[in-house]
């Protein structure tokens, strides 16, 4: 068992860790009472606290028990001090609803206020006789509260499955992998968290949600969202969770397998896991891919799967993906280079930006490609990329394109910005355009000189 003494310095909050230890200090010198006293302080300091962080994260009955001690707070009268006594009283119950303890763990809790009330009113003994608790009693309460509650951040249990569904069917859902690791992750209790990241797998595998109308494929692209989230925390259990689940997987039609591919192929956990039947499936699914002429769209589900060639895992997996998309034409490369960008397809940009047949079709590549690929790029791509956009006449000329690059020059990378590639566009295109010419990229030699100085 830890000592008690290292735990009290893992107590969770700052503010609430110098009174545990005056609490300890108590216990080693004898004082049993003021240990006792002071411990169910820290208790109801901590709890204060922990609802306070989860009345920020937006949990309502959180808010609401925290304004009630800010009220209190505002108006140090008589009313407020009965305020502040209910809520002493009823902080155990709100903590057990909140799931920040469990039953077990209130009761020990509502032992140690029970003995605080004795400890600190001894008039209430029957005879008038002082309650003198043993010192090893003391720090059995104290020993109690550190582990059950104070050591603990403001994690959550059971109900805290039920608030990450109802958050990821709202249809304002945002996705922020930041939030979703901070309140459905960091600040819930490891079985709940593990319940928490196998529901979301099975879901995002599986497309078993249909929520308010939204359809189970859009579902499970969220809840494949929020398995990458956790996936940033914790990798090794995210991929226990799809282990779990993979083998159901494999057995839904190919066109669900082809789906959950696209969504989850960029995460590595879900790639390691899929076996290799399926992956013989999704190979001659590729392989089978065939457009008539070079100007047939792909697909939804053509873009996705063709889209998974950035990764170069799943290109040595999936034999035919890199040959099946380095034989599309220019403009079905831009589709696949705008939905999944990333620095293998941003190769293929100079390629595509050379074949411009037309101004409109230029504009439509460009913003597709260059805008999507902009923080990707390395200083060849970079020299590459402007090279072929000076010497295509439909890019160079292309109405949107002087603005464009602007744009451009304000996505890549900080040092790209000095690369010389700039300069050479610049003296190419002016080469090229007449001294009247609207196309000689002025905006972007502005931008090039703000950023200089």
């Amino acid at each position: 068992m830890m000592d008690l003494e290292v735990r009290i310095s893992q107590v969770w909050h700052q503010e609430v860790r110098p009174l545990v230890a005056e609490a300890y200090r108590c216990y080693t010198t004898g004082s049993a009472r003021a240990c006792i006293l002071l411990t169910w302080t820290a208790v109801c300091t901590d709890l204060i606290h922990k609802l306070n962080q989860l009345a920020e994260d937006g949990e309502g009955e959180a808010a609401q028990f925290v304004k009630r001690i800010d009220d209190a707070r505002g108006r140090p009268d008589r009313d407020a001090v009965r305020t502040m006594l209910d809520v002493e009283n009823t902080i155990l119950d709100t903590a057990e609803k909140m799931d920040l303890v469990d039953f077990v763990q209130k009761r020990e809790l509502e032992r140690l206020k029970e003995d605080r009330n004795l400890a600190a009113h001894p008039s209430l003994r029957p005879l008038g006789e002082l309650f003198t608790p043993s010192i090893e009693y003391a720090r059995a309460h104290l020993t109690a509260a550190v582990d059950a509650l104070l050591i603990h951040p403001p994690s959550q249990g059971r109900k805290a499955l039920e608030r990450f569904r109802d958050h990821v069917g709202e249809v304002a859902f945002v996705g922020s992998s930041d939030y979703l690791a901070r309140v459905f992750f960091d600040r819930v209790k490891a079985g709940t968290r593990r319940n928490i990241v196998v529901f979301a797998a099975k879901q995002a595998l599986l497309e078993l949600a249909n929520v308010g109308g939204l359809s189970a494929g859009l579902m499970a692209d969220r809840y494949a969202t929020c398995l990458r989230a956790f996936a940033q925390r914790d990798r090794s259990l995210v991929k226990d969770a799809i282990a779990s689940i993979i083998g159901r997987l494999g057995q839904q039609p190919l066109e669900a397998q082809i789906r959950a591919l696209v969504r989850l192929g960029d995460l590595d956990v879900f790639w390691d896991e899929v076996e290799d039947v399926m992956r013989t499936q999704l190979n001659d699914y590729i392989n089978l891919i065939h457009l008539q002429d070079e100007y047939q769209p792909l697909t939804v589900e053509q873009t996705g799967v063709l889209g998974l060639v950035e990764f170069t895992s799943i290109r040595r997996a999936l034999p035919s993906l890199e040959s099946k998309f380095q034989g599309l034409s220019p403009g079905q490369k831009a589709s696949v280079v705008g939905h999944r960008p990333g620095p293998y397809t941003a190769g293929y940009i100079a390629e595509i930006l050379r074949a411009a047949p037309s101004w409109r079709t230029a504009e439509n590549w460009a913003q597709w490609t260059i805008l999507n690929c902009a923080s990707y790029l390395s200083a060849e791509q970079l020299g590459e990329i402007l090279a072929a956009w000076a010497e295509n006449h439909e890019c160079r000329t292309a109405a949107a394109l002087p603005e464009l690059a602007v744009k451009f020059f304000a996505l890549v990378p900080a040092p790209l910005r000095n690369d010389p590639a700039w300069q050479s566009f610049l003296r190419a295109v002016r080469e090229l355009e007449e001294p009247e010419s609207q196309f000689r990229y002025v905006e972007l030699e502005n931008a090039m000189s703000s950023s200089a100085a």
